[in-house]
Parts: C-alpha cells; sequence; structure tokens
C-alpha cells in the first residue's frame, strides 16, 4: 500500500444545480439534493442540535467521512450561532479514506455563500495528504481531529467520548467497511452515554449492526426523495468520563512544560508552572534559535506515522505563535553518506506527505514550511496567563496544590518520581551563536546551521553528559567545522558559545502519559499524589515533539 492516501477520482455534475461531485472509485455522490438541507435535517437535527449542548462547556461530534468538509461546516455555522457559552468548546472527530483536495472542496463550498467565512477558514486549515491522525485548531472554540486512513485501521486507535455521530460514508453497498459490524462496534466503544447516531440510510445490515452494537435504533421521515432516515441511541449503560481538571501544576518551563500549560490554558485550566531556574530559558529550551523540521522514516510503521503527526501538527502551532517567536523557512536536509542517500531517494519515491511539503534537492530533501523558533520568546508566549514560580523546587508532588500534576522536567524526573521514572540518559549539546549575514536558511546534515530573526545558529553536538553542562574549545572546534561545511560563505565572527544537557530514551523516542507503574513516594512507598502525568525524553527534537504530545496529555 503506497504510503500517500488515494485522492478521490471525481467526476463533476454538468448540471448548474448539483455541487456534489460522483466518486468513480466508490460509485455514488458526496450527497444528494441541494447537499446543505440535506446535512442539516439528518444529521444535525438528527441528533438533536443545538438542544443536546445546551448548557454544556465542551461537546464531542464523530463523524464516519469527512467527504467535503459540508457536515464541519454546518455544524460549526449552527454552533457559532447556538455555543452555549463564549468559553465553550467543540470536539470534531472524523474519519476519511481518500481526503478531497482543497481546491476541489472550495469549488463544492461555494455553492453555499452563507457559510463562505467558515469555509475560507477551514480552507486555510485544509487537512495535509497523508495517512494518519491530524488535529486542526479552528476558530469559535472548535478543533478537527481528522483521521486519514482505511477505517478498519484508523478506528480502533481512537480514544473519545463522542456525544453524536454523523454516520456519513458512502452508501453501504459501495462502500461496506464503514457500515460493517466491527466499525460500529468501535463507534458505540468511543461513545459517550446516551450518544446519538444519525444516518441517511435505512440499509438492513446497517440497521441490525446497529442494534448489535447496543443502539436502539428508530426510520424517521427521509429528506428530498429519501423517504426514511435513521436516528439511534445508545442504550448500553456505562459511567460518564471523568471531570476535566480545573487547576494544573506543571514542573518544568521548559518548551514541553510551555506546551502542556498552553494546552490546559486553552482549556480554561487555571495553570501553575513550577521551575527550579531563574525563567523559562534556563535549560536545552532556552537556545538562541531552534530548527524545527521532520525526521521522516523510509518505512512505514507506528514510529514513521508519529514522526510525521508531530511534524503537521508543530507546523501549525508555531504558525499560530506569530513572526516575533517563530519564522516559517525551508530546510534543505543532505545526506551524510550512501545509507542515508538511498533512505532520501526511498522517501521520495514513495512519500508519507505531498509534495507541498516535501521536495528533492540535489541529493537530499528540501522540507517546505520548516520553522526557525526564537525560544525565550515563544516560551514567554505560551504560558502567558499561567502562574508562574520560578527558582522554586518541588520537595514532594504532594505538596502541590492541584487536580492534576504534568511533570516535564527532563533529567530532574527521577527526583520527583524516584524509580518509576521512564530510564533517561543526559546527552550534553553545544550550539555556537553569531548575528545573521543574510536572509532566513536552514541547512542540515546531522549537524545544521540555521539562519533566522537576525541571528544564525550552528552546531550542534551530542555527547555523553557528566555533571553540568560546560562549554568546551573542543566542541565549537566541531561546531566551526560544521558550520564551514555547511555555510562555506560565512565568515565566524563574534561567535558566543551554549550548553545544555537533553534527557534521551534508549531509542530516542519520547514519552508522554501516565507513569508506567503508578506514583512513588521519595522513599519509594506509595504515595496518595494528585494524579500525575508525565512529558519527557524529547532529546534533540523538544521542539517537534512537545506540541502534539502536550495536546495529547490535556486530551
Amino acid at each position: 500500500m503506497p504510503r500517500l492516501p488515494p485522492l478521490p477520482d471525481l467526476d463533476w455534475p454538468d448540471s448548474q444545480n448539483s455541487a456534489a461531485p460522483f466518486a468513480r472509485d466508490h460509485g455514488d455522490v458526496y450527497f444528494s439534493g441541494e447537499g446543505l438541507s440535506e446535512k442539516r435535517t439528518v444529521f444535525l437535527a438528527g441528533c438533536g442540535l443545538p438542544e443536546a449542548w445546551a448548557g454544556r462547556k465542551h461537546f464531542a461530534v464523530g463523524e464516519l467521512g469527512f467527504g467535503t468538509g459540508l457536515n464541519l461546516l454546518a455544524l460549526w455555522d449552527l454552533w457559532r450561532r447556538h455555543r452555549p457559552s463564549p468559553t465553550a468548546r467543540l470536539d470534531y472527530l472524523s474519519f476519511e479514506g481518500a481526503l478531497i483536495q482543497k481546491a476541489d472542496a472550495a469549488r463544492i463550498h461555494a455553492a453555499w455563500p452563507e457559510l463562505g467565512d467558515l469555509s475560507q477558514q477551514l480552507l486555510a486549515s485544509w487537512p495535509d495528504r497523508a495517512r494518519g491522525f491530524q488535529r486542526i485548531n479552528l476558530p469559535d472554540g472548535v478543533t478537527l481531529t481528522l483521521a486519514v486512513d482505511d477505517i478498519a485501521a484508523a478506528i480502533p486507535q481512537a480514544r473519545a467520548s463522542i456525544d453524536a455521530w454523523f454516520l456519513d460514508g458512502f452508501a453501504p453497498s459501495k462502500n461496506p467497511d464503514m457500515w460493517s459490524a466491527e466499525t460500529l462496534t468501535h463507534v458505540a466503544r468511543l461513545s459517550a452515554p446516551n450518544a446519538r447516531a444519525a444516518t441517511y440510510t435505512v440499509a438492513g445490515d446497517v440497521r441490525r449492526n446497529l442494534e448489535a452494537a447496543d443502539f436502539s435504533v428508530a426510520k424517521m421521515p427521509g429528506h428530498g426523495r429519501k423517504k426514511e432516515r435513521l436516528e439511534a441511541r445508545l442504550t448500553t449503560s456505562r459511567l460518564a468520563p471523568a471531570p476535566p481538571p480545573k487547576r494544573v501544576a506543571i514542573i518544568g518551563a521548559g518548551i514541553a512544560g510551555a506546551c502542556a500549560a498552553h494546552a490546559f490554558l486553552k482549556r480554561g485550566c487555571d495553570v501553575t508552572i513550577i521551575d527550579r531556574a531563574a525563567d523559562p530559558g534556563a535549560g536545552a529550551s532556552g537556545n538562541p534559535l531552534a530548527l524545527v523540521m521532520p525526521r521522516l522514516d523510509a518505512a512505514d510503521g507506528p514510529t514513521a506515522r508519529a514522526l510525521v503527526e508531530a511534524w503537521l501538527y508543530a507546523r501549525r502551532f508555531y504558525a499560530a505563535l506569530g513572526p516575533d517567536s517563530a519564522r516559517q523557512l525551508d530546510a534543505i536536509h543532505l545526506p551524510r553518506g550512501d545509507k542515508e542517500q538511498l533512505r532520501f531517494a526511498k522517501l521520495l519515491g514513495d512519500p508519507p506527505l505531498d509534495n507541498a511539503i516535501l521536495q528533492p534537492f540535489e541529493q537530499g530533501i528540501r522540507h517546505l514550511g520548516a520553522f526557525a523558533i526564537r525560544p525565550r520568546a515563544a516560551l514567554a508566549q505560551l504560558i502567558e496567563g499561567a502562574t508562574s514560580r520560578f527558582n522554586t523546587d518541588v520537595g514532594s508532588l504532594s505538596e502541590l496544590d492541584a487536580d492534576l500534576v504534568i511533570a516535564c522536567a527532563g533529567m530532574g524526573l527521577a527526583d520527583l518520581i524516584g524509580a518509576e521514572a521512564p530510564p533517561l540518559t543526559g546527552r550534553l549539546g553545544q550550539l555556537e551563536a553569531m548575528p545573521g549575514t543574510g536572509s532566513p536558511n536552514a541547512i542540515a546534515d546531522g549537524g545544521y546551521a540555521v539562519e533566522a530573526l537576525g541571528q544564525l545558529v550552528f552546531g550542534a553536538t551530542f555527547e555523553a553528559a557528566s555533571g553540568p553542562p560546560q562549554v568546551t574549545d573542543a566542541a565549537r572546534a566541531h561546531n566551526l567545522e560544521t558550520l564551514a561545511r555547511l555555510r562555506p560563505d560565512v565568515e565566524p565572527d563574534n561567535i558566543t558559545s551554549r550548553a545544555a544537557i537533553r534527557a534521551t530514551t534508549q531509542d530516542r523516542l519520547p514519552f508522554a502519559g501516565a507513569p508506567p507503574h503508578g506514583e512513588k513516594a521519595p522513599d519509594g512507598t506509595p504515595a496518595p499524589l494528585s494524579p500525575l502525568r508525565l512529558i519527557g525524553g524529547l532529546g534533540s527534537r523538544g521542539f517537534l515533539w512537545a506540541p502534539l504530545l502536550a495536546e495529547l496529555v490535556a486530551s
């Protein structure tokens, strides 16, 4: 199976009265009749909206078949007009096997000018063509999480508590996997108590599969030429999800802690961020510049998917910070030898991303839309609104007055939770900085040189750490060799050095979530601590991983 998801094969109608293209690969149209009125009748009214979210702080909608994005636009329009409160949030989880191109979506949306402003905002953030999950933050408290893959591969990976389902795949006879007993069993698994579901089809297999998944099913008057449609409600009793935390304490003010603070602040939590240093830029996250570019694997698999998902989320995340904190640029990645050149060739031959993001460059790869980050500005921006406690040591997690504690303490994690901390190794990294000499650019081949925001930063070493970080002449000489190799046009001048320790895991992959075996007091005995989550092991790719890992923990 190719790594890029397929593009739908569309046949456009001759009639000026229809905006719905015909999908040749499924032998069906994306919607019938006028389209928008069908969506409002079948799905919005069919799930009891907007009444179902009255008084709610958070509401979640699931969808099988993202299609043209018209369901989301119709829902978003209704949410904007009937939002329960100015801070209420709407999560939209959708599954799609063949993502339509942005230009085609724009052509379809143009049939409904009353949705024009929402369409423009969605198209400006249109999902990328890549397999896996993408999270996209939209205005009005709306968040789209889109899984682009075969439904049988994607839906088992999801974790959610969905209040209302729009079952909107192509007709069951044309797209049976979307309506299978296995798929609808996962729909039930992902549902909140008393969840509702709605669909345009009344096919017998769909009714039976919904009933087998513990939904009660009722036929209702249809829309347009369709005489009937279905409404369903989950009948299985289940526990409501735990209430979200109100007070969150975050230990560590580097990029992981700052991203965690940002994720919880936007959910309306009272956040306190604590660090033993005097300011948020004291550790490895306080370098003069950080380069954010992907690390892509030639073979598909969980690690490769995670790296793509982290990269796509990070690009959107940093773009939202603005030019004082983040500057977009293209990054050239050159191979370090024949083995890596072969890996690059495999990546370009079977790419995980479309050529709007990934292009060939000589023997290497050009990453379009990489970012140079000014860490101190970005960190300050991300923790704005939190209570900051610097120059503060945390002796015991039990002393924190919080509903949830997020430990983002790097190599200090073991001091907080003892032997339960995942094993980490410190790696000493030194880099050099000098005034910028020209336009923004970045180039890497294991080492790197990035120029943006008035500075040129190059390096960096990655050595075993012993003791506090120390700047050395040997590390500077190594970095100057890197600069000469990557930027022979630059004459080094007015150089300053900085060293810090990065916390790494054995497999160089980070971790996020609950501790593996619960929390421990400093003496190793169980302790009645606040619920605890960890983010760590980010190594030399902290600015790539941190936004997505923080969002996952907050979710």
